[in-house]
């Protein structure tokens, strides 16, 4: 449930008139009835959902930096020694060739047929 706003100008309560195009958004439209001032505010689901966005991206970035701390992804992209696709994972998804990132030598050796 949106929250009641209150002018900034006289302190009454402002009302929902209507959601205005601005530019490449929309927001929504809120008048006084006391003095008149017009306020707009960005719409509560657009809020929720840049929100939602936002610690999407903030998990994924913690996942990431976790990944590539424990030594299962490695910053820059290299070329698999079996099967040449390029990759950052120590298991590659296309052969299954495992390699040690710290070194970059490869463990174990993939299935060129998995291609």
């Amino acid at each position: 449930m949106e929250e009641k706003k209150t002018c900034p100008a006289c302190g009454g309560a402002l009302e929902y008139d209507s959601r205005c195009p601005l530019g490449s958004r929309e927001l929504d439209l809120y008048l006084c009835p006391d003095c008149g001032r017009a306020e707009l505010y960005e719409p509560e689901e657009e809020r929720i959902r840049r929100r939602n966005e936002e610690r999407e991206t903030q998990d994924f970035f913690q996942s990431l930096r976790a990944r590539l701390a424990a030594g299962e992804i490695t910053a820059e992209l290299f070329p698999c020694p079996t099967c040449g696709f390029p990759r950052r994972d120590r298991v590659c998804p296309v052969c299954g060739s495992v390699m040690d990132l710290g070194t970059m030598e490869e463990l174990c050796p993939g299935d060129p047929e998995k291609m």
